[in-house]
Order: structure tokens, then sequence, then C-alpha cells
């Protein structure tokens, strides 16, 4: 279990663990179509527009890519999938999906308004209690499927997927908010996520792969489910101003895992159970992600403490919520306690990380106090909780995929060693509970070799807690942990 600290930089320096379930690959995500037709079955009867879910297949034929597939309009509708055929996906990527001819995936825009479509047209939805006979409908916003934050391409696709939501007579469209989940409404979710030829970890996408998902609140069940391949061109993977100033990604927060296991489920399935009871507080968080990119932080602040006395408000977005808007207002100490919280959330979880800026090529951190000022508070936070719950802490540093590999090498070693020597001088008794190791850029979480803020997370130093006797055998035999 990894405790990660990102060495970002907004243009220089240079993934791990990827995030749960991290579709294109521990999931193997792509349209459950391509990966039924991949293995020689038949799609079921139906287009992307969405025909009934009872009408005749088609013959069956194999269909070599999602692109393919959806130039012939049989994205089958998402009532016909089973669960054992959405998930037998490992090996349904094709090796080059993409990579030859971008006029074979749908563009962008066109690819949402089919999923969407497709989504509304063959929901498998129960009678509609209200005397308008309209379903209410709200949106949790969307997240990119590598790393599970909301980037500029996510929010784009949203916005397309309200006003096909809008067009249809069917569904009522609520804002994502307190008022609205009390109504125990419909509520859309879904992600982006890149793919790339052979399942590849590094360099540019040739595709990505929409997933939209409607949950009904009312139930506890899933109702609907689309999916889409589109073009790579337009899809700006840049994420939003709120989650780019956030200082902490926690991979195994649990809310996040809730959102993601829902995104992978079929009609007909449960609702993810943490993702359920975390939808007050995550309506709370989505507003106060919008007063915070309006620049107004008191009001973001009021958001994120009512989120944060909810049971689901231990949560990474909460406590980055409150650490920048408390920051933003110049309460510096309710700032260092919130960066503390979401410190502890990772340890406990077994895994954070902390965006670093360094400069190009070097072990030095970023020269714009703006930027770096707040480090010495991070690092003393993070030093003191390892040593409160006296973990001890293998560093390993990595860089993004540009650069000659030994000289990633060499720099994520050293950048490693720096944070390690920042940690021991802040808690001296750390000397002998940590140690330094170099991955370089091999274990990569979003791979494109961008080096902006698109890819900050692939530039980092993590910290794995290990038994106390493999670290301190690492600084007796230095070969041991590598480089």
């Amino acid at each position: 279990m990894a405790i990660k600290t990102t060495c970002a930089t907004a243009a220089s320096s240079r993934g791990t663990d990827t995030p749960p379930p991290r579709p294109g690959r521990a999931l193997g995500i792509v349209a459950f179509a391509a990966a039924a037709l991949l293995n020689g079955c038949a799609a079921p009867g139906g287009t992307m527009a969405g025909s009934a879910a009872g009408s005749a297949a088609p013959p069956a034929r194999t269909i070599t890519s999602p692109a393919a597939l959806a130039l012939a309009g049989r994205v089958p509708p998402p009532g016909i999938q089973t669960a054992g055929e959405a998930r037998t996906l490992a090996s349904a990527i094709p090796a080059a999906v993409g990579a030859a001819d971008q006029s074979a995936l749908l563009p962008m825009d066109d690819a949402v308004t089919r999923a969407a479509e497709a989504l509304f047209a063959n929901a498998q939805l129960p009678a509609a209690t209200g005397s308008s006979g309209r379903y209410l409908l709200v949106i949790d916003p969307l997240i990119d499927g590598a790393t599970g934050v909301q980037s500029a391409a996510t929010r784009s696709v949203q916005a397309r997927v309200a006003e096909v939501a809008q067009r249809n007579p069917r569904f009522d469209l609520r804002p994502f908010n307190t008022a609205s989940l009390e109504a125990k409404p419909l509520v859309l979710l879904g992600s982006a996520m890149p793919l790339r030829p052979g399942n590849a970890t590094t360099g540019a996408p040739t595709a990505y792969d929409l997933w939209l998902v409607l949950a009904d609140a009312r139930t506890g069940r899933i109702v609907g489910r689309s999916e889409a391949p589109m073009r790579v061109a337009g899809v700006d993977p840049t994420p939003t101003p709120f989650f780019r100033d956030s200082p902490v990604w926690v991979k195994e927060d649990p809310v996040q895992r809730g959102y993601w296991e829902t995104c992978r489920s079929v009609v007909g399935d449960a609702v993810d159970t943490r993702y359920l009871e975390s939808l007050f507080a995550s309506a709370l968080v989505a507003d106060g992600i919008t007063a915070y990119e309006a620049g107004r932080p008191w009001q973001a602040l009021a958001f994120y403490q009512r989120a944060a006395q909810l049971p689901a408000g231990d949560q990474t977005r909460v406590h980055n919520g409150l650490y920048l808007a408390n920051w933003a207002v110049g309460r510096r100490e309710e700032a260092e306690a919130a960066f503390g919280k979401v410190v502890d959330l990772g340890l406990r979880q077994g895994q954070l990380s902390v965006k670093l800026v360094f400069q190009p090529n070097s072990t030095s951190f970023w020269p714009d106090q703006a930027v770096s000022g707040p480090y010495p508070l991070w690092v003393r936070r993070i030093a003191r909780g390892a040593v409160v719950r006296e973990t001890c802490l293998q560093v390993t540093g990595h860089t993004s995929p540009t650069g000659a590999p030994a000289l990633n090498d060499r720099l994520s070693l050293a950048r490693a060693q720096r944070v390690q020597g920042l940690l021991v001088r802040s808690e001296p008794p750390l000397a002998r509970r940590t140690a330094a190791k170099g991955a370089g850029s091999r274990e990569p979480i979003i791979g494109t070799g961008a080096d902006d803020a698109s890819d900050a997370l692939d530039r980092r130093v993590e910290f794995a807690p290990q038994a106390c006797g493999a670290v301190t055998a690492a600084h007796d035999d230095p070969a041991a942990i590598g480089g």
C-alpha cells in the first residue's frame, strides 16, 4: 500500500499504482459490446439512439474495435448487458484502436450525444412517481477515468449530456444539490477513460471510452448504462481549477472508490453502498467546488464545513476543500489542520500523493512562493503523521516518461532523497524509519509525457508503509532498495 507525494511541475520536472479501478488496466475497461463481439458474440438489437431491448439481434460477426462497432450503430442497449458479459473485459481492447485512423472514431460531441440518447432511451425505469409523469434527474459531476478528478473534458461532456437530458420530455433535470437529492432522483454519473494500443501505460491516448451510468436513488439499483468510443481531438484532460489546486490525491479514498465501482456496474446491479451513502456529501462538495472556482472562498468553506459533518465527510475532496478555502481566506492554522486530516486519511488508506513542484531537472522546489510557500507545512504534517502512527516508509521518486531513462532514474532518486531529508529534519526519529528509492518513469499514472498540469501525478515522490525491519535493512544494505 503506497503513500505518495507528487513532485508536480507547471512547466518542468517529471506515475504509480493505478487509481481504482483504473478501467483501461486493472479492470480492462472497454465498451461491453466490443468485449462481447470480440469474443464472437452477437450484439443485441438496437442502435446508439436506442431501440427496444427485445428487438431481434443481427447476425453474429466479428467486430475488431469499439470504433467499428460505433460506426455500425451497434452499441447494445444497457438493459441487455449481464454482469458476466460486461466484466469479461481484460483482453478486449484491440491493439491498434484509433492508432492509425482517428476518422474511424466518433468526434467527442457526437459520441457524447449518441451515448446519452442511448442511455435515456434504453433505461429500465420504474413508473414515475410525480404528478408530471417525468423522472427527476441530477448529474453527479463526471470524472476522468485515469485519475478520478474533474477535467476540462469531463465538464464539456457533462454539459453536452445535460443538453440531451433537457431535450428529452421524460426527464426533469435538476441541480445536483441536497434539495434535489431529498426527492431520491435518478443520478447520472460517468467517466472518460483514455485508451492506448495494447493497454500500454505510457504515450498519448489513441481513443477515449465514455461511460454513462444511470442509478436510481429510490431503489438503489442501476437502471441504465451506455458507452461510446471517441476521438482524442477535443478531449482536454487538464484538471479543473479545484483539482489543479488540490494538494493531495488519495487513491484508495472510499468515496472515490464507491463512484468508480458504480461506474463499472451494469443494469440490475445494486448501487455501491459507499456511493449512495456519500451522495449528500458529494452534492455539498460540488457546490463548494463551484464556489471556490468562482472566487468565493468563504462560501466554499461553508459548503465544505457542512460536508465534513456528514458520515461521508472524511474524504479527500472535503479535506482538500477545507485546506484550499481556509488558505484562501488567510486562516493558516485551520488550513494546516485540514491538511493534517487528509494526511491522516491517506496514511489510514495506505496511500497519499502530495503535489510538490520541482524546478526542471533539479531537486530544488519551484521558487515562486505562491506555489512552494506552503511546502514546509505539508512536509511537517506528513512527517508528524508518520511519527504519530509509528509508520516506517519507503520513499520512492517518480518522473514522467519524457527524458532519458537513466537521467529519470537518477533524478527520481535524488528527489526522493531530498524529500526524505526534509522529513527527517522535521522529525529526527524518521532517520532510521525511512529509505529512499528512484523508480524513474516506469510506473506512470497518466503516462502522456505532457509535462503540464494534466499529468502532474506522474511527477511525484511516493511513500510506501513498510515493516520497520525492511526499512532498517535498507539502511544497512542500500543495494537492497534498488534505484
